[in-house]
């Protein structure tokens, strides 16, 4: 993914660049702009802020269909301008999360029995991000030892896909008095995010709310075929990869990777320290105490 398929184009343009905050050009003012002409700071696009198309992206199947149906439901002009929504969403998320996304091994598709790297991939074609992301994403993998940018894209897709998928499962299970959001709920907090005065968001969802019988064949045909692909994770295994995300249980990451309200998260807490502090508990901590050789809580 780090291989760029040639030139630039601005990026005042797309209407993405203007819903989210893209960082400032520092240093010294460009010498020209992306045509060669002399930079004209008031008219020009920082080199920063500029699409950089993406010669080649390989994606598992299952993300080319959910980036397709995602592009579809909510509006998007492109799977590309999807793409970078999402990327948008992680660059926004708290510092807790992104570790959450990035450094945890979830291994969702492992269960296909296919060795690490041996998962076939597809190419999406036509794919741009704003250059300031690319550098973000290949941050993310030097920091975080990940293989390639273009598995940054991968994980990102998987995340966002297991909470959505996670939350539906959780939802079906609950009962009518809870208030667990549903996998449509988080898919839109996820898609509609930043997109208030988006006049397509709007129209996605009367289009929703009134298609036609073709249209909902599109969508469920789609919906049919990520569920039958071999790399597409049972509900069992989505919740297992999630909760394999524990780092704490007073951690807020917890909390996420569980997808609790912070109504549940209190109502645990309060039986966990419950239980912590019983007399038998302070017992088992310090028979582990002593056979440990350090102090522990």
């Amino acid at each position: 993914m780090s291989q760029f398929s040639g030139g630039a184009k601005p990026s005042r343009n797309e209407g993405d660049l203007a819903r989210w905050p893209a960082p400032k050009w520092k240093g010294a003012l460009p010498e020209t702009n992306e045509t060669g002409s002399p930079f004209n700071p008031h008219i020009d696009t920082y080199p920063n802020h500029l699409l950089v198309p993406i010669e080649s992206l390989p994606l598992m199947d299952v993300h080319k269909c959910w980036l397709l149906k995602m592009t579809v439901e909510w509006g998007f002009s492109s799977p590309s301008e999807t793409l970078r929504h999402l990327v948008f969403v992680t660059i926004s998320e708290s510092s807790n999360n992104k570790k959450l996304i990035f450094r945890i091994k979830r291994c969702l598709h492992c269960h296909v029995g296919a060795r690490k790297g041996d998962h076939g991939k597809v190419e999406i074609g036509g794919v741009e991000f704003y250059r300031f992301q690319v550098e973000w994403l290949e941050n993310v993998k030097e920091k975080c030892s990940i293989k390639s940018v273009d598995k940054c894209v991968r994980i990102i897709c998987d995340y966002y896909m297991s909470r959505i998928k996670a939350s539906q499962i959780e939802s079906e299970k609950s009962t009518a008095t809870t208030t667990t959001k549903t996998g449509v709920d988080i898919e839109s907090e996820i898609f509609t995010m930043k997109r208030k005065h988006d006049s397509r968001v709007k129209v996605a969802r009367l289009k929703l709310e009134g298609k036609t019988q073709d249209d909902n064949e599109v969508i469920q045909i789609l919906s049919d075929e990520i569920q039958s692909l071999p790399t597409s994770c049972t509900p069992e295994e989505t919740l297992a990869a999630i909760k394999k995300c524990q780092v704490g249980r007073a951690a807020a990451t917890f909390a996420e990777a569980n997808l609790e309200s912070p109504e549940e998260t209190s109502k645990r807490r309060e039986e966990e320290e419950k239980l912590e502090n019983t007399e038998e508990m302070k017992r088992m901590r310090e028979v582990i105490r002593k056979t440990l050789g350090s102090v522990m809580g």
